[in-house]
């Protein structure tokens, strides 16, 4: 063991300041899906700078403070997302400095040979008021971290998704290209890009971010949602129960009760579920 719960618990993360341009909300609607059918008014909003209209997704890559878990000591190679929530107080703000805050929430300890959870909150307010943006709950797997100790309560579970058929079924492929494009948001994880470092990690190739899925999520909701436009999500959650690839077709069903919707996505082709657990509300 190289690391322990309370180092982690007490690892000061850094403040990280951000101004968003255009240009950012655009590359990031750009590589989650908006803009796929290139003509559409709906996605041009969310892909043009005149009256742009952010993804509300965006705020997962505000003022993101990078790799920080690896400077607390957690092996940053065996480390994957496994659960993110994102509560929107507000659209990311377009040429306004922003500031993020980070701090660990809980660590579950499961044992020296199955590794941990460690879970972070992450708070984006405006910087000249404070005034919230966005609430960022990330459950990360650290599987070389086990047997550090646990600490802090953990999140309420997710809900499962409903039992009956789905409402909708939405179905969008995965560019090839999509983990070179995504990492241009901030996300440097060789994870994504480098092949040899994929294949070190345990995986056959670079892996598709999982924030880059859960972006797509935001958009196939919104998408089904909105009756001839793309509606805003307020708040999205979920768990990432396997890795998409690069050029995977995803497909998702989507349950709705009014503002709420259950959702789960998969790659058909593979026989994989990739985002399950999911739960958002329309904003």
């Amino acid at each position: 063991m190289s690391v322990s719960a309370r180092a982690i618990m007490e690892f000061p993360a850094p403040e990280v300041r951000q101004t968003v341009a255009a240009r950012d909300a655009i590359l990031y609607a750009l590589s989650v899906g908006y803009g796929t059918e290139p003509t559409d008014e709906a996605h041009l909003r969310r892909t043009q700078e005149r009256d742009l209209v952010p993804a509300p997704t965006l705020a997962n890559v505000v003022a993101h403070p990078g790799p920080w878990l690896q400077d607390a000591g957690i092996d940053w190679q065996r480390l994957v997302h496994a659960e993110h929530r994102l509560t929107i107080h507000r659209p990311v703000p377009i040429d306004a400095p922003l500031l993020s805050r980070s701090r660990m929430t809980a660590i579950v300890d499961r044992g020296p040979e199955k590794g941990m959870f460690a879970t972070f909150e992450r708070a984006i307010v405006t910087l000249a008021d404070e005034a919230p943006v966005a609430t960022i709950v990330q459950t990360n797997a650290c599987r070389g971290d086990g047997g550090c100790g646990s600490a802090g309560p953990p999140p309420e579970p997710l809900a499962p998704v409903p039992a009956r058929a789905p409402d909708a079924v939405f179905a969008i492929a995965v560019p090839e290209e999509a983990a070179l494009l995504y990492r241009l948001n901030g996300d440097l994880n060789p994870l994504h890009s480098d092949p040899a470092y994929a294949a070190r990690a345990g995986f056959p190739r670079p892996i598709l971010h999982g924030l880059c899925t859960f972006g797509y999520a935001g958009y196939a909701i919104g998408r089904t949602a909105g009756a001839g436009t793309i509606a805003d999500v307020g708040f999205i959650a979920a768990r990432f129960t396997a890795p998409v690839l690069p050029g995977d077709g995803l497909e998702f069903d989507i349950w709705r009760q009014g503002r709420d919707i259950g959702f789960r996505a998969g790659v058909p082709a593979r026989g994989v579920t990739v985002l399950d657990f999911g739960t958002a509300r329309l904003a």
